[in-house]
């Protein structure tokens, strides 16, 4: 990193530390918002720069999760352990953390290269399960006063086009992906301006790297929000501004460029990815072809060393011994390129089954509650974060972890349906479309519950995730 931007980090840490140390010493309720922002903000905005600041396996972006963790630990603390609707998701979090623990023992003790990364994959989970604790005790104001956060990963591109930075294009996609999802929801709610800056975000970063990957998982992301969320239908037919121009400027470019005679690779934004496309279909040793290949025989390569001990795995830090077309993988520090199957290459069968059977039920519940304000907004991110988990190191990397992990807890704990004075001041706010009175009572059912959030007393809930009154104050 040039070293005015090295500048810029430090004079922001000490600026940020101080801020914190104040707030701390006042007690202020901002105080953990201050801390999440010093995390995630920086790491929106230079990515893996920001994340390698550190000794691995401690970093900044950790000191200040761990710092707003502990300054809300009055009001998360209690409900740590009883919070139902971060049942599922605490018992496989603490299981990842014990498995992570004795794989990272296997790996030191074995002397594998750099076997202290592997406590990311059960660290974050924990993390996860805090601060979506936390955020449960939160009121929807708090919340959605911070939603700014989300215009960042696309100045993050251009900052890192101004300071001629290295970029991680699977992190940045996924960054894209999480604001991108949460667009769509403003877009239903008649405030397009972040759906359009993320997909400016998308353009420029698909001109700039040309990869497949990224731009899949902000794709998908976006579509998958928009395809949970109901009101999209009705708002683009009452406001049709936004997909109409968006659909006649891809038109209009396309017509344009067939009439010039030129080639589809050498179309602007696009070309590189199109020229990347071409070869390899038509090449098998090109570049791309060989990429797809090879990430194929790591995975592989990883069930194979996995099988050899599948309760426990090969152990944090075990180096992939692959021999490609010939040549040996030539760093022992890269990982099979697949989250999925890093945690059973790294940890062992139980680990990766608890991990795709937490996120196949997180896609569950985010999908039955779609009718939840936010909820395919936790839908969509989430169906970017398994996308850039399919082809990339994300859960055992700091860049992407953290951020891919605190959405799959909040996606698990945030999507029940809010009842009584919440459920009517979020009518009022216009989050939630007002419903027309039931004709004559009847049997309880779930339209009617969606309906009226006070129709039944107690309990209730979309998909099994219960919702009691007193769980959804604020404290």
């Amino acid at each position: 990193m040039p070293g005015h931007a090295a500048v810029f980090l430090l004079s922001a840490f000490v600026m940020v530390c101080t801020a914190a140390v104040l707030f701390l010493a006042m007690r202020i309720r901002v105080t953990a918002w201050v801390l999440w922002c010093a995390c995630l903000v920086p790491l929106f905005l230079f990515g893996r720069e920001y994340a390698m600041v550190g000794v691995s396996p401690v970093y900044l972006l950790d000191f200040f999760a761990v710092m707003a963790l502990l300054a809300t630990v009055g009001t998360w603390g209690p409900r740590a352990l009883s919070e139902k609707r971060l049942r599922g998701f605490r018992g496989v979090a603490i299981m990842l953390a014990a498995i992570m623990a004795q794989a990272v023992y296997r790996g030191v003790s074995a002397e594998y290269p750099d076997p202290l990364k592997g406590a990311i994959m059960g660290v974050y989970p924990i993390f996860g399960w805090l601060a979506a604790t936390w955020l449960l005790t939160l009121t929807k104001k708090e919340i959605i006063r911070w939603r700014w956060i989300l215009y960042a990963p696309t100045l993050g591109l251009f900052l890192k086009m101004a300071l001629d930075t290295s970029m991680a294009p699977a992190a940045t996609g996924i960054y894209l992906a999480i604001a991108g999802a949460f667009g769509v929801q403003r877009h239903n709610l008649g405030h397009s301006r972040l759906l359009i800056w993320t997909l400016v975000g998308a353009a420029v970063l698909t001109a700039l790297a040309s990869k497949r990957g990224p731009l899949l998982a902000v794709v998908a992301a976006i579509v998958a929000a928009a395809g949970a969320s109901r009101a999209t239908r009705r708002r683009i037919m009452r406001r049709p501004v936004v997909p109409l121009v968006l659909a006649m400027a891809g038109v209009i470019a396309a017509l344009a460029f067939t009439l010039s005679g030129q080639q589809l690779t050498e179309a602007p934004v696009v070309g590189g990815l199109a020229a990347r496309l071409e070869s390899s279909a038509g090449d098998s040793d090109s570049e791309s072809a060989n990429n797809v290949e090879l990430r194929f025989a790591m995975w592989r390569a990883a069930l194979r060393a996995a099988g050899e001990n599948p309760l426990f795995g090969a152990g944090a830090g075990h180096p992939m011994e692959l021999v490609f077309k010939g040549h040996p993988l030539n760093d022992p520090k890269s990982g099979p390129h697949n989250s999925f199957v890093g945690y059973v290459f790294y940890l062992g069968w139980p680990a990766g089954i608890a991990v795709c059977l937490l996120i196949c039920a997180i896609l569950r519940r985010t999908w039955r509650a779609r009718h939840h304000p936010v909820g395919p907004s936790w839908f969509g991110a989430t169906v970017g974060v398994c996308i850039t988990a399919c082809t990339n190191v994300a859960f055992e990397t700091t860049f992407i972890g953290l951020p891919s992990w605190l959405v799959l807890s909040c996606a698990y704990a945030l999507v029940g349906v809010p009842r009584g004075h919440e459920a009517a001041e979020l009518r009022d706010s216009g989050f939630i479309a007002r419903q027309r009175p039931a004709r004559a009572p009847g049997p309880v059912t779930a339209g009617r519950i969606l309906a009226d959030p006070t129709a039944v007393s107690g309990r209730t809930g979309v998909g099994g995730t219960f919702l009691p009154e007193a769980e959804n104050s604020a404290h």
